[in-house]
């Protein structure tokens, strides 16, 4: 699954929500909040290394 990453993003960071589930996070709520979920924890931190490093060209590909 693709996911566009927009601009005003800013540094992400992996938090744990309801369930278990580990997301890439912005800190942010309301309107400007970003989030992804993942899998495991694994998989979040690479997300976040992509989106925090800039190397992502506006969307990520997510698995499962």
């Amino acid at each position: 699954m693709r996911i566009a990453i927009p601009p005003n993003t800013g540094k992400v960071r992996v938090a744990m929500t309801l369930g278990g589930k580990y997301t890439v996070w912005n800190g942010k709520q309301g309107q400007h909040e970003f989030a992804i979920s993942c899998r495991d924890r694994k998989q979040a931190e690479e997300i976040a290394k992509i989106i925090n490093t800039r190397e992502h060209n506006g969307e990520v590909v997510v698995h499962g």
